[in-house]
C-alpha cells in the first residue's frame, strides 16, 4: 500500500516537472511582439512622418500627431493603424489646420537579414477630414497620407528584433515562423523547411 502511494506521488511529481519543463522550453524558443511594442517603435519615429505637398495647387504640410496599433483585429493576419493627423493648409498667408483621422491596415513582414519587422502594403480603411473652416476640396488628403505612410514604412521597421526582450535575441539568428494573434505577433524557430516562414 505504501509502495502504491509512493508510486502515485512520484508519478504526480514527474508529471508536474514535465509540464513545467515544457512551459520553460516553450518560453525560451519563442517570443512575442505586442501592440504596445510596435506602437512605441512608431511613436519614436512620429516626427519623421511629415511631408510638404500640395492639394489642387495649394501648399499643405502633412504631419501625424498620434498613432494606435491593433494587431490581428477580428482574427485577421494584419496590423491596423489608427492615426490622428494635422494637414496645415496655407492660403494667402493664412493657415488652416485640417484635422484628419485615418484607419490603415498592412501586412507584417519580417526581414531575416535585417532582423527587423516591417508593416507593408498598406490600405486605407477609414478617413475623416475636418477642414477647420477651409472651403476648398481636401478629399485627396487621405491619398497623400497613404503615400506618406507607405513610402516611410517601406524603409523603416516598426520593431527591431535584435532588441527582443527576455534575453531571446539569439532567436533572431535562426529562420523564424511568424504567427499573428490578437494583440501580438509570435515568432518561433522554423526547424522544418515545410513550415511557413516569416514573410
Amino acid at each position: 500500500m505504501k509502495r502504491t502511494t509512493w508510486f502515485k506521488a512520484t508519478l504526480i511529481v514527474l508529471i508536474l516537472l514535465y509540464c513545467n519543463a515544457c512551459s520553460v522550453i516553450s518560453s525560451v524558443t519563442s517570443y512575442s511582439v505586442t501592440e504596445q511594442d510596435i506602437e512605441q517603435g512608431l511613436l519614436k519615429q512620429i516626427d519623421q512622418l511629415s511631408e510638404k505637398t500640395s492639394v489642387a495647387g495649394i501648399p499643405v504640410l502633412l504631419s501625424v500627431e498620434s498613432l494606435d496599433v491593433i494587431v490581428g483585429p477580428d482574427n485577421r493576419s494584419v496590423v491596423a493603424l489608427q492615426a490622428d493627423a494635422i494637414a496645415s493648409v496655407s492660403v494667402f498667408g493664412l493657415r488652416y489646420p485640417a484635422r484628419v483621422k485615418l484607419g490603415l491596415e498592412g501586412e507584417p513582414y519580417y526581414n531575416q537579414q535585417e532582423k527587423a519587422l516591417y508593416v507593408r502594403s498598406l490600405t486605407l480603411t477609414r478617413s475623416e477630414i475636418d477642414a477647420a473652416g477651409f472651403k476648398g476640396n481636401l478629399t485627396s488628403l487621405a491619398d497623400r497620407y497613404m503615400g506618406l505612410f507607405n513610402s516611410y514604412l517601406a524603409t523603416h521597421p516598426v520593431y527591431q528584433v535584435d532588441s527582443a526582450k527576455g534575453g531571446l535575441a539569439w532567436l533572431s539568428n535562426m529562420p523564424l515562423s511568424l504567427e499573428i494573434r490578437p494583440g501580438k505577433i509570435v515568432f518561433t524557430p522554423r526547424f522544418n523547411d515545410g513550415e511557413t516562414p516569416a514573410k
